[in-house]
C-alpha cells in the first residue's frame, strides 16, 4: 500500500514538474523577440520628396533625404549588433507602398519592419516623436522605439498610436512606423539639419528594436487584435 502511494506521489509530482515546465517554456517563448531580421523602411524617395521644411524656413530639407541618412545609420547599429538587416531602398529611388509591403510578406516569419519617416505640416507649432502601429504583435516594438527616441532626443513625447496606414495595417509580419521629428517645427529642423542629432535618432530607434530583439513583449501593456480592411491608396494615406 505505502509503494502504490508513494508511486501516485512520485506520479503526481512528475506531472506537476512537467505543467510548471511547460508554463515557463510558454512564458519564455512569449517574451522573445522572435526576430532576426529588421526590414529597414526610408520613407519616400525619387519622385516622391515626402514632407518639406517650407521654402519659409531657412534651412530647406527633404524629407525622403533625411530618411535615408536616418534608415542608413540605424541599419549600420543593428548590423554591428549581430541583427541581419534589409534596406527597402538604400538610394534616391522610390519604391511603390504596395512593393515595399509584398517585399516584408516575402521575408515572411522572424522578421520586423520599421519604417522611418519625419512629420510636416502647415503650421510651425507642432513637435515632437510619433510613433505609428497597427497590429497588436507591433504594439511593444512600437512602445519601446518611442521611448527610446525619445529618451535620446529629449523631445515631446507624442505618443504611441494606433492606425491604419499601408505600412501598418497591410505587412502580415510585425510593423511599426517612426515619425522621428517635425521639419516644419523651426527648433527641430535646426536639430534635424545636424547629423549628430539624427545620429542620436537612429541610436533610439536601434536601442528599441534591440530591447525588443531581446526581451520581446516582456514589461508592455497589451492590446486587442482588431480586425480593419487592408489600408488603400484611395484611403489618401501616402505611407
Amino acid at each position: 500500500m505505502n509503494l502504490m502511494l508513494s508511486a501516485k506521489n512520485e506520479l503526481a509530482l512528475l506531472i506537476v514538474l512537467f505543467v510548471l515546465s511547460a508554463c515557463s517554456s510558454v512564458n519564455k517563448t512569449a517574451t522573445s523577440g522572435h526576430f532576426s531580421t529588421v526590414l529597414i523602411d526610408a520613407g519616400h524617395g525619387g519622385k516622391d520628396s515626402g514632407g518639406t521644411s517650407g521654402l519659409h524656413n531657412p534651412l530647406f530639407i527633404r524629407e525622403k533625404d533625411v530618411t535615408l541618412d536616418t534608415a542608413r545609420r540605424v541599419q549600420a547599429i543593428l548590423k554591428r549588433a549581430g541583427l541581419h538587416t534589409v534596406m527597402v531602398r538604400d538610394g534616391d529611388y522610390f519604391v511603390e507602398l504596395d512593393n515595399r509591403v509584398a517585399l516584408a510578406n516575402r521575408l515572411g516569419s522572424g522578421t520586423v519592419l520599421v519604417s522611418i519617416h519625419y512629420n510636416a505640416t502647415g503650421s510651425a507649432a507642432p513637435k515632437g516623436v510619433q510613433t505609428f502601429f497597427w497590429h497588436a504583435n507591433s504594439h511593444g516594438l512600437a512602445t519601446r522605439i518611442q521611448s527610446r527616441v525619445v529618451e535620446a532626443t529629449g523631445e515631446t513625447n507624442v505618443g504611441v498610436t494606433r492606425r491604419r496606414l499601408r505600412l501598418t495595417r497591410n505587412p502580415e509580419i510585425p510593423c511599426v512606423l517612426c515619425e522621428c521629428a517635425y521639419l516644419t517645427n523651426p527648433n527641430e529642423l535646426v536639430k534635424v539639419a545636424d547629423s549628430n542629432y539624427r545620429q542620436k535618432i537612429a541610436e533610439g530607434i536601434a536601442a528599441g528594436i534591440l530591447e525588443q530583439y531581446r526581451i520581446g513583449d516582456s514589461g508592455t501593456s497589451p492590446v486587442p487584435e482588431i480586425w480593419a480592411p487592408l489600408s488603400r491608396a484611395q484611403d489618401g494615406r501616402s505611407f
